[in-house]
């Protein structure tokens, strides 16, 4: 029996017309008006379902014989076209179209299978997005921001550009797809585009998805860029963060997504200040004793000032700002107090265990190695510590400069024991950052594989590591300990910077972007001056 829908009430002449029929009885209005007999209405029941059992056997039974004429047909010598031994490959997509077209016969009922409409498998650009939804935690310090701008259901086109094309960069690794990596940049190059765009819109340059996007777009600088420029380009996205931030202003702290991404840029915006010189910018400080009020008494929170006025002293310096070998050694060695009081009382989950072994030296420096209780616990600790190198670099750097002073400003005593000291700080400094280094790569020990955003904290060591491979008392042997580190983070963890950094140690080259002893700048009006006297001296000898 076969459904047949909710039949017309109307009776069967005002059915042929199309009139509309009021049931009326004995007979409906419109046969009245006509002076015709009316027919009667059809019992409703009975028209609902009928009997269409003789129809569907007669056209199974037609198919089955059309199907076996098409067979014997198939059999039959061909008259042209090649001959084929074996049967083509067949694809994907024809496997789908043969499914639905199988058609079986049972109990004398014909039964049509239908293959879905839809795959089940899910497109490249679905797995993107997923490493990046599934790993950028490890990324972002732990913090869900990921997780709450995502989960919305209109998500704006330039943070799904962004994220596309962060993960579409991992995936490419993932796989070993070197392919994939285009489309990676295709999709970075549409996210700048849109990201631009939305920054020209007053209203969506304030919204958490523009600036969580212009994050991302550093990301992707970090694990794709194959030369300097790309670390240039990290530092300018780092610098866009923090100019959204200045206009986003005190309202970005009333949710939670808008204060962890403040913290977020403000930890970025500390490493791009340390490796340029420059001063944190007023406006981040400014914006951070507001944020203050929200914040619990972290230790993290408390240390980050200190590097905060180590960025403000290695620009004064700079900058001729600050002036005179011991006003600036006094200045460094103050700094380098609070670095100790700091970390002397930083409570007990804070602390890193030593262990010592004697396995896989290519992997672990001089015997030990650092386990701390989260990651991004051993990036501040190396936070410091690259700090007290370049502080204790600059101490050196003028007693050396007082060393040939017409005028002695400190005396040689002063001299040989401020050196050793300081000698001895950078040297601890960098054996505690090399023994940090298994710790940002996992493969380390686990030999487990691992994906492009879940490594990608190995960035942030990266800087320490070229600085412990920079230093003018770095030996040979460390230098290409910490070449090889690099290169095993670029050829594992997929972070292509670290090739960069890697090429440049090995030629023993400065990266322009990352100063480790920025010389001072001389004001302009000065060094016009010197340069006149020069020419004059010179004229009168000659």
């Amino acid at each position: 029996m076969v459904y047949c829908g909710k039949p017309s009430k109307g009776c069967q002449a005002c059915r042929d017309r199309k009139t509309r029929c009021d049931r009326a009885t004995p007979s409906c209005s419109q046969c009245i008006r006509a002076r015709r007999d009316c027919p009667g209405y059809r019992n409703e029941v009975d028209l609902m379902f009928r009997n269409e059992s003789e129809a569907v056997i007669g056209k199974a039974k037609a198919r089955e014989k059309s199907k076996a004429r098409s067979k014997s047909r198939s059999h039959s010598p061909a008259i042209a076209g090649p001959s084929r031994s074996k049967e083509e490959p067949r694809s994907p997509s024809s496997e789908l179209s043969s499914l639905a077209s199988i058609q079986e016969t049972h109990g004398g009922f014909f039964v049509e299978s239908v293959a879905p409409k839809f795959s089940m498998y899910p497109t490249t650009e679905e797995r993107a997005l997923g490493y990046f939804n599934t790993n950028a935690k490890t990324w972002f310090r732990n913090l869900d921001v990921t997780e709450e701008l995502c989960s919305q259901t209109n998500m704006d086109e330039h943070l799904l550009a962004s994220m596309s094309a962060v993960g579409l960069a991992s995936f490419s690794h993932s796989v070993h797809a070197p392919a994939l990596m285009f489309r990676a940049r295709r999709e970075y190059v549409s996210a700048l585009k849109l990201t631009n765009a939305a920054l020209r819109s007053p209203v969506e340059a304030k919204k958490d998805t523009t600036l969580f996007s212009v994050m991302i777009l550093g990301i992707f600088e970090t694990v794709t860029g194959m030369n300097e420029r790309s670390l240039a380009a990290w530092a300018e996205h780092m610098n866009g963060a923090a100019a959204l931030v200045k206009l986003r202003g005190k309202e970005q702290f009333k949710t939670q997504a808008g204060l962890r991404m403040f913290l977020q840029v403000t930890s970025n915006l500390m490493l791009s200040c340390i490796q340029r010189t420059t001063a944190m910018p007023a406006h981040m400080i400014e914006l951070r004793r507001e944020a203050e009020k929200y914040m619990d008494n972290s230790p993290a929170w408390t240390l980050s000032k200190t590097i905060i006025d180590f960025t403000i002293f290695r620009a004064a310096v700079r900058e001729v700002k600050l002036v005179g070998p011991r006003e600036i050694v006094a200045e460094a060695l103050a700094i380098d107090r609070r670095f100790i009081a700091d970390y002397a009382t930083l409570p007990e989950d804070w602390r890193y265990e030593v262990v010592y072994t004697d396995e896989t030296p290519e992997l672990i420096w001089n015997g030990s190695y650092h386990v701390y209780k989260q990651n991004w616990m051993a990036h501040i600790w190396n936070g410091m510590r690259v700090a007290r190198i370049m502080l204790h670099e600059t101490i050196r750097d003028q007693l050396l400069s007082a060393s040939t002073a017409m005028t002695p400003i400190f005396t040689e005593n002063e001299i040989a024991t401020q050196n050793d000291s300081s000698l001895s700080v950078m040297l601890q400094m960098r054996a505690d950052i090399l023994a940090s280094v298994p710790h940002d790569h996992p493969l380390a020990f686990s030999g487990k594989p691992i994906s492009l955003l879940e490594g990608s904290r190995a960035y942030f060591v990266l800087w320490p590591l070229y600085l412990c491979g920079a230093m003018d008392v770095t030996t040979e042997p460390i230098r290409n300990w910490v070449i090889a580190r690099l290169k095993a983070i670029g050829e594992a963890i997929g972070i292509k910077q670290a090739y960069v950094v890697a090429e440049y140690l090995s030629q023993q080259k400065v990266i322009e972007s990352w100063q480790t002893k920025p010389e001072p700048k001389i004001p302009i009006m000065e060094h016009a001056i010197a340069m006149s006297n020069e020419e004059r001296i010179n004229e009168e000898e000659e």
